[in-house]
């Protein structure tokens, strides 16, 4: 009785699997492609920010452009207005500084983004 069981048992275990979930091997040729494509999720509201070397931030402006909150791939971060400049914030850790021509994100040790545009939105 208890063999009959065991056999039911793993005999609808088997049933239960799929072979239809296996994905094919032509979709899984993808994984060992040497190509890397970034997929950039904007967040909502946010204003992008083009650099050199490909790089991407986002930013919001916050409390009537008193604050900033920044996005960048690997974290976010507020800065607060210097009071005597409307176009530099900073956390005295980590600085922005934003012009038409060169915004750029830099720390007390180096540039971390530079050569940076608002990107624009098509028409």
């Amino acid at each position: 009785m208890r063999f009959n069981f065991l056999l039911f048992l793993i005999g609808s275990s088997l049933a239960a699997c799929s072979f239809d979930d296996i994905p094919k091997l032509d979709s899984l040729s993808n994984v060992f492609s040497n190509e890397f494509k970034e997929k950039v999720i904007r967040p909502e509201g946010s204003i992008e920010y083009n650099c050199e070397k490909k790089k991407i931030f986002f930013l919001y402006y916050l409390n009537e452009k008193k604050s900033v909150w920044i996005v960048l791939p690997d974290r976010e971060f507020k800065l607060d207005q210097i009071s005597e400049s409307q176009d530099i914030y900073t956390n005295n850790i980590t600085t922005l500084e934003i012009s038409p021509d060169n915004t750029q994100i830099k720390n007390e040790k180096e540039i971390i983004y530079s050569q940076c545009v608002e990107k624009k939105e098509a028409i």
